[in-house]
């Protein structure tokens, strides 16, 4: 068995990044972030709108703040849904050319450390202004590096087609 897979004498899930790719450089970045369990507490789909509760209007309001507290992030298409949002980040950070790889831990002013920051305020604000101490994140989160503005298109239209689609599904559940 790999050391890779063990830390602490137990198996870890490994990296879902890029290997050599480094999340602090600029670029457009999509992410999906679910709640603990996909428990919809976030809100409800109703003829193709999302209404959401007062847990997913926090998620909102927090989704807003990042480019107040990451002067490099600049929010594109984002939608919140009832277990789940979706998000396009464009990072006006690092040039590749200025920034060098180096420590395998999270980094300041990366990816993984903006959307860490941001499901942390919303955990607090859900667990201690709306005393909701069972709500919870997903330890994780899904990002994809946008390559081109074919794709980037493609994602705008999956995340404002997203309230149907959660609706088709509901409307033909067995």
């Amino acid at each position: 068995m790999s050391d890779d897979l063990l830390f602490r004498g137990r198996f870890r899930i490994p990296s879902a990044r890029h290997p050599g790719w480094d999340y602090r450089w600029a670029g457009v970045y999509s992410v999906t972030i679910c709640t603990r369990g996909r428990a919809p507490c976030l809100g409800d789909v109703v003829d193709g709108q999302v209404s959401l509760s007062p847990l997913g209007a926090v998620v909102a309001e927090e989704w807003l703040e990042i480019p107040h507290r990451h002067s490099w992030v600049e929010l594109d298409e984002w939608i919140v849904m009832p277990d789940h949002m979706h998000g396009i980040l464009i990072f006006h950070g690092r040039s590749r050319e200025d920034s060098r790889r180096g420590s395998k831990h999270l980094q300041s002013q990366s990816l993984g450390a903006v959307v860490g920051q941001f499901k942390s305020k919303v955990t607090k604000r859900i667990w201690w202004h709306l005393r909701q101490k069972d709500f919870g994140w997903q330890p994780r989160f899904h990002d994809a590096i946008v390559r081109n503005p074919a794709h980037l298109a493609h994602l705008r239209a999956y995340i404002r087609d997203n309230p149907r689609r959660w609706q088709r599904f509901w409307d033909n559940a067995p």
